[in-house]
């Protein structure tokens, strides 16, 4: 392992070399004063920037967070007990800001998306409530035949589909279904809604790292059954819980409005004595 003499101590060439890089690259977003500071701190061996670097570098924030740890500020707000973690600090409680961050993206840019990202994602969607821990979800990842397959399934939308860099299926493998073959049972229904709390776990931890999703049940214009006879999924063993697209979206999520809300909270919330 190639390292270098920073300060009497040793240091990592790899990870002093992309903590530089993260930062060039995200320069444009810093000012000057914390650009300044971060370079001379990671070129003494600072190691709190050289670990935010490695962990938080390749993401959206990395600028806001750096700013923070460094003691300069920027137009861009970032959920607070990140940066005082990344910096070393132990942050008093916040609301955690990513659940309203996320939104439904239908443009994308051509950026491609870190595996490490999916699997974050794959991570936190099975932590999701499980009644018995049947662990009912199954996500097939579709590559670049998978994905042209699709198209061909929908020619009319076949423009559209090519602009989407990821695309994950999601089938529930419930552990029991009604004689009729549907999630009608009470197991089955308990098996559906923790899939669809996967989904969104899913969704929102990639909406935590900037990045954008849709999830789809029938906007594809494609039934079903075929999606899964391309995955080669089993359909007496799986129902088919969507498609859910994702990548960096054109437009920020910050930027994007979500669609309002007719009841609100006050149409849907009743506090009993």
């Amino acid at each position: 392992m190639l390292c270098a003499t920073v300060h009497g101590s040793n240091v990592d060439l790899p990870l002093l070399d992309g903590a530089l890089a993260a930062i060039a690259a995200a320069r444009n977003a810093l000012t000057a004063a914390a650009e300044e500071t971060a370079v001379r701190r990671i070129l003494q061996g600072d190691e709190h920037l050289l670990l935010l670097a490695k962990h938080f570098g390749y993401m959206p924030s990395f600028a806001q967070l750096l700013n923070n740890a460094v003691g300069h500020q920027s137009a861009t707000t970032v959920e607070p007990s990140l940066a005082a973690a990344a910096a070393g600090v132990k942050p008093s409680p916040s609301p955690v800001n990513v659940l309203t961050l996320r939104r439904s993206v239908k443009e994308y840019d051509s950026r491609p998306v870190p595996p490490d990202s999916i699997r974050r994602a794959l991570d936190a969607a099975i932590l999701a409530p499980n009644h018995f821990l049947t662990e009912p979800w199954r996500f097939y990842e579709l590559g670049p035949t998978a994905r042209q397959a699709v198209g061909a399934l929908n020619p009319a939308k076949q423009e559209v589909f090519a602009k989407v860099p990821g695309w994950m299926m999601v089938t529930v493998a419930a552990s029991e279904y009604a004689a009729d073959g549907s999630l009608s049972t009470k197991k089955g229904l308990e098996d559906h809604a923790a899939t669809a709390c996967a989904v969104q776990n899913f969704m929102l931890s990639l909406a935590a790292e900037g990045l954008g999703t849709k999830w789809m049940t029938g906007a594809l214009g494609i039934v079903p059954e075929k999606l899964m006879d391309l995955a080669g999924v089993n359909a007496t063993a799986e129902r088919f819980m969507g498609m859910v697209w994702y990548g960096y979206p054109q437009t920020q999520l910050e930027s994007l409005t979500a669609p309002a809300r007719k009841l609100g909270v006050e149409g849907v919330y009743k506090v009993l004595a």
